[in-house]
């Protein structure tokens, strides 16, 4: 298994394991309370992590890659904010984080080709898969 492949499983457990705290919290704290803590938690780890590993923050980055990352934490917030939202109207976490992870998924798949990427059969078959799994989903739980 390459590095890749192990760095974007564990992304994924991560994420499996925030779809269901966040449900399970947006019963407690109102969603763009909720959306702070998060996001302040990921900050405070951040800024752990650099001081512990003295990364110099200047020499590793630089504006077009600071400036796309702004536009990735606003995703964030957005994720953060409306999933709680989401959760809070009683959305089964089973139902919610497949539909967000449908969006994770088609979404980069469709921009991928545009960016350059090789269209397979297979990919077109996945995407196909994903999208008649999240309808079924969405209509068995409505």
């Amino acid at each position: 298994m390459s590095r890749g492949v192990a760095f974007i499983l564990v992304a994924s457990v991560a994420a499996g394991l925030w779809s269901i705290l966040l449900s399970r919290a947006s019963r407690s704290v109102h969603p763009i309370v909720g959306t702070g803590i998060v996001e302040l938690s990921a900050v405070v780890l951040v800024l752990m992590v650099i001081l512990r590993q003295r990364i110099d923050v200047r020499s590793a980055s630089n504006v077009e890659g600071i400036i796309l990352l702004v536009f990735c934490g606003l995703c964030v917030f957005t994720v953060d904010y409306f999933s709680l939202r989401a959760y809070e109207t009683g959305l089964e976490v089973s139902v919610g984080a497949p539909i967000i992870a449908s969006g994770a998924i088609l979404l980069p798949a469709v921009v991928g080709p545009l960016l350059g990427e090789k269209v397979s059969l297979a990919k077109i078959a996945g995407v196909i898969l994903i999208g008649m799994g999240i309808f079924v989903l969405t209509r068995m739980s409505a």
